[in-house]
C-alpha cells in the first residue's frame, strides 16, 4: 500500500512540472505594454529623433525600467535593438500596482523601421513624422 502511494505521488510530481513547462517554463510575460515608437525626421531639426514608449505594470511601488541599446547591429530592413532592464525596489515597498512609463529618445542618423525589445523579441513598427 505503502509502495503506490509512493508511486502515484511521484506521477503526479511528473504532471505537474510537464503541465508548468507546458504553460511557458520560468520566464514571466512581460509587464509592459502600449508600446509605441515614431522618428522625427522633420526638414530644419539638427537630426532625426527615435522615440520609444510604453507602460509597465509592477506589483509594489519602488521598481523602475530604462531601456538601454542591445548590441546585434544594423539589421535590414533597419532595425533599431533595445534591451528593457528592470530595477527591483531596495527594502520596504508599498503593496500597491504601480504603472512605471518608458521614455526613450535618441537621435539617430539612419531612418529605423522596427524597434525590437529584448528580452520579449517584441518587435514595434516606427512610424515616421515628416
Amino acid at each position: 500500500m505503502l509502495r503506490r502511494f509512493a508511486i502515484v505521488s511521484v506521477l503526479l510530481m511528473l504532471c505537474s512540472a510537464v503541465t508548468s513547462a507546458q504553460k511557458g517554463g520560468g520566464r514571466p510575460p512581460s509587464p509592459c505594454k502600449n508600446w509605441k515608437a515614431w522618428q522625427n525626421v522633420m526638414p530644419g531639426t539638427a537630426s532625426a529623433t527615435l522615440h520609444v514608449t510604453a507602460t509597465c505594470q509592477f506589483p509594489t511601488a519602488g521598481y523602475s525600467v530604462e531601456l538601454v541599446p542591445a548590441s546585434g547591429g544594423v539589421q535590414d530592413p533597419p532595425v533599431y535593438e533595445l534591451k528593457r532592464v528592470v530595477h527591483k525596489p531596495e527594502g520596504m515597498a508599498a503593496q500597491v500596482i504601480t504603472d512605471v512609463p518608458i521614455k526613450y529618445p535618441v537621435e539617430t542618423s539612419v531612418e529605423y523601421k522596427t524597434v525590437v525589445i529584448k528580452p520579449d523579441r517584441r518587435r514595434i513598427p516606427i512610424e515616421t513624422v515628416h
